[in-house]
């Protein structure tokens, strides 16, 4: 007995818990079943078996690692071969390097010290971001298939599931014209290199990776995408689901909002450029002298650099030609040519112009105490510092008509930079285009209405048409006449050609 109650007094020490719940009891046992179940060849080692035992009864059976994205994984293998020298071709059939092709010459901007400008003034994107963008630039400049004159880093415009870095770029050889005709009635697009098709944009998604071609702009997308708001996608091909129905894909979408925020966000120093009013090219003046920082805050000190896009969907206005009246006709009056701000005009006038479609008037008063109208202010201005003494600021001038477009200005270089980083959309309050006009129902008579015995119509009012109802007659359709009855004996005999029946 003494033996059974020390072993139960043994027993009963071993199973005490502690204050997570163990005990020696159920850690021995583990251990043993762990022994039984593998089997190992140094089972003797019961210590380091017990402490596995220990730290593994709470773990998880398998790992949970962090899982990569494969779309982030390959755009970070993209980005990565930016800062790689190309490799060279090998030639299949001997196996060596094949020399490789010249790269392209083109011209462009400074784009590290755009950078810079950037983030002094808090706008843009960041430098690390802006240095694979300048990476991205040679890639798409010294393609020697493109053939590329000069490009611009336009700007970053952000979709839902994916973004779009945009560069501006011109062609050294005049790209072929579209194939197809116009339709009958529809505005002719400009020609590639003229008016609103004077640059070409690539787009790509990621640093590092292809580039796409946008395809050029036409009146009819212009048109469309002032009337309506839509997040991009990031898929070219996708169909853009809005109403008024649009006129192509995403890309031709993407192309009609560059086309709009380049026209009317993308400025110069005023005076920096000259207009040829022969030839209508704007030309760079060799004499021109930086501005002092005090006075480029100012918005007369600064231009519009492209041509605005007029309603119609062109920088050009283009007329239609008038058919020739026949005898006896008047001839059609012409179309007056739509009006638009002047290339070269300065920022000051945007509040003013009609063309700009900023939005309602502000009410103000001068100085009499008066309440006037007054347009509102299209731009604003700011610097890196505030602190008066500060010699060489950097300026920059909003947009607030599209919200997300600046320039930077370098008092001390004179050099500056236009981007544009948002969504795409106007800062102007959307107004849904209304449904078409109901269309007529199918012609019918009308019902005559109910006049009792005795009573007169009524008249119709002075000037109404009164319909022909055709008239009913209210007799009843005369009876039918009585068939004759048979005679006596017809009938009797059977069919024609039959005997009768006996």
């Amino acid at each position: 007995m003494a033996f059974e109650d020390a072993l139960q007094e043994a027993t009963a020490f071993l199973q005490k818990t502690n204050v997570d719940g163990e005990s020696v009891y159920e850690q021995l046992a583990k251990v043993v079943g762990k022994i039984l179940d593998e089997k190992p060849e140094d089972a003797v080692d019961l210590l380091e078996t017990s402490l596995l035992v220990k730290k593994t009864q709470y773990a998880p059976p398998d790992p949970m690692y962090a899982t990569v994205r494969s779309k982030n994984a390959a755009a970070a293998v993209m980005f990565k071969e930016l800062y790689k020298t190309p490799s060279p071709l090998i030639d299949p059939e001997t196996g060596e390097p094949m020399e490789a092709t010249p790269p392209n010459d083109f011209e462009t901007e400074n784009v590290v010290a755009d950078a810079a400008m950037y983030d002094a003034l808090g706008l843009g994107l960041s430098r690390g971001e802006m240095y694979g963008v300048m990476l991205a630039m040679k890639r798409l400049g010294e393609d020697p298939e493109k053939k590329l004159a000069t490009v611009r880093f336009f700007g970053k415009m952000l979709g839902t599931t994916a973004d779009y870095y945009v560069f501006e770029s011109t062609l050294k050889e005049p790209a072929p014209a579209p194939e197809g005709e116009t339709a009958e009635g529809e505005v002719p697009p400009e020609a590639s290199g003229q008016g609103a098709n004077t640059y070409t944009y690539f787009v790509c998604q990621t640093l590092g990776g292809p580039f796409t071609k946008l395809p050029d702009v036409t009146p009819a997308t212009i048109r469309c995408a002032r009337l309506i708001k839509r997040y991009l996608t990031g898929d070219l091909a996708a169909d853009v689901s809005a109403y008024p129905a649009f006129p192509g894909l995403e890309a031709d979408y993407l192309r009609a909002m560059i086309g709009r925020i380049a026209s009317a966000t993308v400025v110069c120093p005023a005076g920096m450029f000259t207009l040829d009013e022969e030839t209508g090219a704007v030309n760079k003046v060799e004499e021109y002298a930086p501005g002092a920082a005090e006075d480029m805050v100012e918005l007369d000190r600064w231009a519009h650099r492209y041509p605005h896009v007029k309603p119609q969907g062109r920088c050009e206005f283009y007329a239609a030609p008038v058919p020739e009246p026949e005898e006896g006709e008047e001839p059609a009056e012409e179309v007056e040519p739509e009006t638009s701000p002047a290339l070269l005009s300065t920022l000051d006038a945007d509040a003013e112009s009609d063309a700009i479609d900023w939005g309602a008037a502000v009410t103000a008063k001068n100085e009499e105490g008066e309440e006037v109208q007054e347009g509102r202010p299209a731009w604003a201005s700011c610097t890196s510092s505030t602190v008066p003494g500060v010699k060489f600021p950097v300026i920059g001038i909003k947009s607030l008509v599209w919200p997300g477009a600046f320039v930077a200005y370098d008092a001390s270089t004179g050099a500056f930079s236009n981007c544009y980083v948002g969504y795409g959309f106007k800062n102007a309050p959307f107004v849904p285009a209304p449904p078409p006009e109901i269309q007529n129902e199918f012609g019918f008579t009308p019902e005559p209405e109910p006049v009792e015995e005795g009573e007169e119509a009524p008249e119709p009012a002075e000037g109404e048409e009164v319909p022909e109802i055709p008239k009913e007659s209210s007799e009843l359709p005369p009876l039918p006449e009585p068939e004759p009855e048979p005679e006596e004996g017809e009938g009797e005999e059977g069919a024609e050609g039959e005997e009768p029946a006996e």
